[in-house]
């Protein structure tokens, strides 16, 4: 195991965003946490498609997000953390009757052969690293889905709400991903079919308010140009056959 690897450390002792006992808590408990947790689900489970018969993958899970919504519905769900932690709190979340299953490792050394995935996500994860290893973790993500398998990678957006993300950006407050820069750790040996944005800049705080209305509003991110202007942004990408 290569012990220079970048690394974000998760566990029960950390004092800020980092702390697993508090992560969910601080995350999905509030109305407005709620709300945007929705409208991020609502994009990536579009993304995804249809799970009867497939295997798939999670990377960076976490306490179980994504884990949990896949494991009802996908042939075999996989979650992969390097946090003892966190993969302990995402067990809590999948029945035991669900074909799951946690795997402790990092991103860029994923224990799985070629091309046993169809599908592999990372979800509010890859903000977390530099360039160079956002690249390294998608180029092992590719290694493990299958040609003309599916990826999806959820990205800050450094351009939302048009100067907000630049002003964020450039005072360090919230260090989001230009497109060029998401387009270079993507690489060139993969296929994007969908961009999709999420979750409305600012408007949010008052939209959480009306859920019944806005939830199915936010939908209108998935197209240009609002998608590139939104504080999340999802890529689908199709892993292209090795020559």
């Amino acid at each position: 195991m290569n012990t220079d690897l970048e690394v974000v450390r998760y566990d029960d002792t950390k004092t800020d965003y980092r702390n697993v006992a508090k992560y969910d808590e601080v995350r999905y408990t509030k109305p407005a946490d709620l709300y945007k947790k929705q409208v991020t689900e609502n994009a990536y489970r579009k993304l995804v498609g249809p799970l009867d018969g497939k295997r798939i993958l999670d990377v960076g899970c976490g306490t179980g997000r994504g884990l949990a919504d896949f494991a009802g519905r996908a042939n075999l769900a996989i979650g992969a953390d390097a946090s003892h932690e966190m993969l302990l709190q995402a067990t809590k979340k999948v029945s035991p009757q669900a074909a799951s299953g946690v795997v402790c490792s990092y991103a860029q050394q994923l224990p799985f052969p070629n091309g046993y995935f169809d599908v592999v996500t990372a979800l509010n994860f890859l903000h977390l690293f530099s360039l160079s290893t956002q690249r390294d973790m998608i180029t092992e993500m590719k290694r493990v889905v299958k040609p003309q398998g599916v990826l999806v990678l959820e990205f800050d957006n450094a351009l939302h709400g048009i100067v907000v993300g630049p002003y964020k950006r450039w005072s360090r407050k919230e260090i989001g991903s230009m497109p060029g820069e998401i387009q270079h750790v993507i690489g060139d040996d993969c296929r994007v079919t969908d961009v999709y944005g999420a979750v409305f800049p600012v408007l949010w705080r008052f939209f959480h308010r009306f859920p019944q209305i806005f939830v199915p509003f936010e939908k209108i991110a998935y197209y240009a140009p609002i998608n590139r202007i939104s504080h999340r942004v999802f890529y689908r990408l199709v892993n292209l056959p090795m020559h």
